[in-house]
C-alpha cells in the first residue's frame, strides 16, 4: 500500500506571495478585453528608455482618476531635466509650468507613435494605461520615479512592417500545380470488400485539368519522359473558378 503525503509549507526561498494590489475604485471598469498588449508594451520600454537616457520598464495600469493628466507630471519632470542637461537622478522639483506641459505632450506623441505602430488590431480597448518605473540609477539603484500614461487605441492600426508589393519578383515565387490524372466514380459496394491485391478499374483523362488554390487554370495532356517519368504538357489556358471562392 503506498503512502501519500501533502506537505503545507512552502520549499525554501520560494517566493509564493505576489505584490498584487486591487484596482483603484475610481478606475474604469474592465471591458473584459484579454489581447495581448506585449509588444506594444516592449516597444515603450525602448522608446521611454531612450528618451529617459536610463532603464525603463512599463506594464498595464489599474486605470487613472477622473481629472488626471493623460502623461504623470513626474515622468514629464523627468523628460523635461534630461532634455534641459540635468541631472536625472535629481529631477526638477516644480512639477507644473510652460516647460513640464510641453514635455508632457512631447511623452504623448512618442507613445501615441508607439501605439500607431504596434497596437493590436484584434483589441477592443479605446485606450490603455499603462504604469512606467524609470531609473535613473540604473537597475541596480533602489531610487525610481514612477508615473502613468494613457494611450487612446490609434483609429487606424498599423502593422510593424508594412507590406510592400510584389510586382514583377511575384513571377518567380514557386507554384506546386495540381494535377488529375485520373478520375473515376464507382459506388460503394464495387469497393467492398477491401484487401490487398484489389483492382479498381479507372478511366485515364486524355486532357487533365490544372488546379490552383481555388481554380482551374487550363488543361494538360500527359507525355513520357525517356527515363520512364511522365510530364504534364499545358495544352489549354482556361481560368474559372472551381471552388468556393470567386
Amino acid at each position: 500500500m503506498s503512502e501519500l503525503r501533502i506537505r503545507s509549507e512552502p520549499p525554501a526561498g520560494a517566493a509564493f506571495i505576489e505584490d498584487w494590489r486591487p484596482r483603484s475604485a475610481e478606475a474604469p471598469p474592465d471591458d473584459g478585453d484579454d489581447t495581448p498588449f506585449m509588444p506594444l508594451l516592449l516597444g515603450l520600454e525602448q522608446a521611454l528608455g531612450a528618451a529617459f537616457g536610463c532603464p525603463a520598464s512599463v506594464h498595464p495600469g489599474r486605470g487613472l482618476a477622473p481629472g488626471a493628466p493623460d502623461v504623470a507630471p513626474e515622468l514629464a519632470a523627468l523628460l523635461a531635466t534630461v532634455r534641459l542637461g540635468g541631472d536625472a537622478a535629481r529631477p526638477v522639483a516644480t512639477l507644473t509650468g510652460v516647460t513640464t506641459a510641453r514635455h508632457a505632450g512631447e511623452l504623448a506623441a512618442l507613445v501615441a507613435r508607439e501605439a500607431q505602430r504596434l497596437w493590436p488590431g484584434s483589441s477592443r480597448r479605446a485606450e490603455l494605461v499603462v504604469d512606467v518605473i524609470a531609473k535613473p540609477g540604473g537597475d541596480a539603484a533602489d531610487a525610481s520615479i514612477v508615473g502613468s500614461i494613457r494611450l487612446l487605441a490609434p483609429p487606424t492600426p498599423v502593422p510593424a512592417t508594412a507590406p510592400r508589393p510584389l510586382g514583377a519578383a511575384a513571377l518567380a515565387v514557386p507554384l506546386r500545380l495540381v494535377v488529375r490524372l485520373a478520375e473515376e466514380e464507382v459506388p460503394l459496394a464495387r469497393l467492398l470488400p477491401l484487401q490487398p491485391g484489389l483492382i479498381i478499374p479507372i478511366n485515364a483523362c486524355p486532357e487533365m485539368p490544372v488546379h490552383l488554390g481555388d481554380h482551374l487554370v487550363g488543361w494538360a495532356s500527359l507525355a513520357p519522359l525517356p527515363d520512364g517519368r511522365q510530364q504534364a504538357s499545358i495544352i489549354t489556358i482556361d481560368l474559372k473558378p472551381a471552388g468556393e471562392r470567386a
